[in-house]
C-alpha cells in the first residue's frame, strides 16, 4: 500500500478482481434468494457482469488509476447484463469514479466519498428510497456507517464496519414489503425474504475488507 491505511490503484485492482472471482461463487445463493421474489436470476447475472468486469480489468493497461478502473468495470457491468440491476450497480459504479477522479489511493476519507456518490445514483437511478427493499437499503447502511467511524480509523477497519452494516441492512430487508419492481405485486408475501441486491451489496463489501485485512503493506 501507498500507506499504511490506504490501497494504491494497483492493489485496488487486484482487489476488484478478487471480488469478481468471489462473487461468481455466490450465484447459487443469490438465485435462490432471487426465486422467492423475482426471476431467480440474480445470481447469474451477477456472475456474468462479474466475469465481465475481470476480462475488464485485464485488458486495462498496468498504469490505470482508481477512476479509470471503477469506470471501465461500470461500463462492462451494464454492457453484460440486462434488467435493473445492470443498469443500477453499474452507474453506481460509474458515479463513483466520477467522485474519485484523479485519487491514487483509496482511504478511509475517499472510501466514504464513493459510498456517498454509490447512495446517490442508486436512488436516483432506481428512483428510489430507503426502506423501498432495495440494494440503496444496504449502500445507505454501509455509508452511514463509515461516516460514523473515528476519525483516525484505517481502511480495514472502515470497511469492516462498512461491510457489516451492509449485511444486517440486507438481512433487515427481509421485515420490509417490496414497493418498487415487479416483486411489488407479490405484496407481503415478500416479507420474511432478503432483496437480492441489496445481499449482494453486503457481499461485495465484505469480499473487499476480508481482502484489504489479507494484503495490507502489499504496495510499500
Amino acid at each position: 500500500m501507498t500507506s499504511k491505511d490506504g490501497v494504491c490503484s494497483s492493489e485496488f485492482r487486484q482487489m476488484l478482481a478478487a471480488v469478481a472471482v468471489g462473487m461468481q461463487g455466490e450465484e447459487a445463493q443469490l438465485n435462490a434468494l432471487d426465486a422467492a421474489l423475482g426471476d431467480g436470476d440474480h445470481g447469474i447475472s451477477m456472475r456474468v457482469s462479474f466475469q465481465a468486469i475481470a476480462q475488464k480489468l485485464h485488458q486495462l493497461g498496468p498504469d490505470a488509476r482508481i477512476d479509470l478502473l471503477l469506470r471501465e468495470s461500470g461500463m462492462a457491468f451494464m454492457g453484460a447484463t440486462g434488467g435493473a440491476i445492470g443498469i443500477v450497480f453499474g452507474k453506481m459504479l460509474i458515479e463513483g469514479s466520477k467522485t474519485l477522479k484523479g485519487v491514487e489511493q483509496l482511504d478511509a476519507p475517499e472510501l466514504s466519498r464513493l459510498l456517498s456518490a454509490m447512495c446517490t445514483s442508486a436512488a436516483a437511478g432506481g428512483k428510489v428510497r430507503t426502506g423501498d427493499k432495495t440494494i440503496l437499503d444496504a449502500v445507505d447502511a454501509a455509508r452511514r456507517s463509515v461516516e460514523c467511524e473515528r476519525t483516525e480509523a484505517s481502511l480495514a477497519e472502515t470497511l469492516r464496519s462498512a461491510a457489516n452494516a451492509a449485511d444486517i441492512a440486507a438481512q433487515g430487508t427481509a421485515q420490509m414489503v417490496c414497493r418498487v419492481g415487479r416483486a411489488s405485486r407479490l405484496g407481503e408475501r415478500t416479507l420474511g425474504h432478503p432483496d437480492p441486491g441489496a445481499v449482494s451489496f453486503s457481499i461485495i463489501l465484505r469480499l473487499m475488507s476480508d481482502w484489504v485485512t489479507g494484503h495490507q503493506g502489499l504496495c510499500q
